[in-house]
């Protein structure tokens, strides 16, 4: 996957808001692809509160099972997200993947006013799918923003963050932060969740430093909200998909249970 390289294209282009936006956004023109994905994989169309009509990756799951509603990076895609969290496709979980506006051939330009709306039309077809099932959100570095935002003005049953960072603009230099208009501020919308919040995040990550996972840490736990951390000591921006898996069974499962034993992944509850 291609990684979120904010800070440095920045320092490399000239600072202004339309080359800042590009680099946030270095959306795949390619199509999304079944190839690969296990056979019930299906692509499904939602249509957004402004109109506009956007191709995601869709699996069914089994009926005891929860559905995933997934939020992929800035450079990756709905069914790149997909193959990564196959081990829970395989396990039975449904999934919605979402993909972006502006992304995959999808129409419309990418923002976080938009993919808000975007998150909105994907949240609904998950619900859809799921019936009485719980709905999971699983957002990945950019997807974190996403996520965040969605879960502090919707119902869901869970959200689960990989990779997440502070806010948009601490993700650059300080000289162009100014230039930043889409702030994807979890630092300040981490609080105000009313759902379990898991925070998951490789010490060896070169893109969004585990220093923004404590002090989203540090900001939940003084809110006093639930879930908790998961440091996973060697993994880096994209954790291996079966350690996220067994972190995101327990996640579904877990009654009072006790963190499960998972080489190198240590649990910090919030409370």
């Amino acid at each position: 996957m291609r990684r979120l390289l904010l800070a440095a294209t920045l320092l490399a282009a000239p600072a202004s808001a339309g080359v800042i936006r590009d680099r946030i956004y270095p959306a795949p023109t390619e199509p999304l692809s079944l190839d690969g994905l296990p056979a019930d994989t299906t692509l499904v169309r939602v249509t957004t509160a402004d109109g506009l009509t956007l191709t995601g990756v869709e699996m069914p799951g089994r009926a005891d099972r929860p559905v995933l509603l997934v939020f992929h990076g800035n450079a990756s895609d709905a069914d790149g997200a997909v193959a990564w969290l196959r081990p829970l496709a395989e396990r039975g979980y449904g999934i919605v993947a979402a993909e972006y506006r502006g992304y995959s051939g999808n129409p419309g330009r990418p923002s976080e006013r938009g993919l808000a709306a975007d998150a909105d039309a994907f949240l609904a077809r998950a619900r859809a799918l799921a019936g009485k099932r719980p709905i999971i959100v699983v957002g990945h570095s950019l997807g974190s923003g996403v996520g965040v935002a969605l879960a502090a003005r919707r119902p869901v049953a869970a959200l689960v963050t990989v990779g997440a960072f502070t806010g948009m603009r601490a993700m650059a230099p300080r000289i162009a932060r100014a230039f930043v208009t889409d702030r994807y501020d979890n630092l300040a919308a981490v609080p105000t969740l009313g759902v379990p919040l898991y925070l998951i995040h490789g010490t060896n990550d070169d893109v969004v430093p585990a220093t923004m996972a404590n002090t989203l840490y540090k900001a939940a736990r003084a809110a006093g909200r639930r879930g908790g951390a998961v440091i996973l000591k060697g993994e880096d921006h994209r954790p291996d998909g079966a350690v996220v898996g067994r972190i995101v069974d327990w996640v579904a499962e877990r009654a009072g249970t006790p963190f499960p034993a998972i080489e190198g992944a240590s649990f910090y509850p919030f409370s």
